[in-house]
């Protein structure tokens, strides 16, 4: 199995072994077709001809990408020889990308505080005994990495305050809404 993610180049690697012979076949013709699991060719098209190493005699290789994300067959055909597949995986986020977004400098938290008076709160904030003035709950924001400000985020969550009496200063845990 191939795992990659969107648009990242990978090797397509065949070794062709003569039955006969045991050794690698050289000088033949390789041909590759990447399709989706129903056999559907891409669009466009994701085949070609594999060349052969000029180093191992008998290996043919090539460098591919696929745009979009799914899970994909590579067909390596060869006439004359059993034919050859390996399922290939395309990740929907580049996991560099998902790692430079989380640097702590494209990350925003907001610490909520409770403001509204005792006959106001929520049922969430009564279950939870948030106290007057305390962290209710905390809203987290992640940018792009080229971004200049929150605005349009690519992930965001809020995290809820619990308290053990309305008289504590400091959560004990921080969780869902109840």
């Amino acid at each position: 199995m191939i795992r990659v993610d969107i648009g990242e180049q990978f090797p397509i690697t065949v070794a062709l072994i003569d039955e006969g012979t045991g050794q690698n076949a050289s000088g033949q013709t390789v041909n590759y077709d990447i399709r989706d699991t129903s056999d559907n060719p891409l669009s466009p098209p994701a085949a070609g001809t594999l060349t052969e190493s000029s180093v191992e005699p008998g290996i043919y290789r090539t460098i591919e990408s696929v745009d979009t994300a799914g899970t994909y067959i590579i067909y390596a055909t060869c006439s004359g020889f059993t034919t050859n597949t390996e399922e290939l995986i395309v990740n929907p986020e580049s996991i560099y990308d998902v790692t430079k977004q989380t640097q702590n400098y494209n990350i925003s938290v907001e610490d909520v505080v409770r403001t509204t008076a005792s006959g106001s709160m929520t049922a969430s904030q009564i279950a939870r005994k948030v106290p007057l003035g305390k962290t209710d709950y905390l809203i987290t924001l992640i940018k792009e990495d080229d971004a200049v400000d929150w605005s349009n985020p690519v992930a965001s969550g809020v995290v809820y305050a619990h308290y053990q009496s309305l008289s504590e200063d400091l959560p004990y845990k921080m969780g869902g809404p109840f």
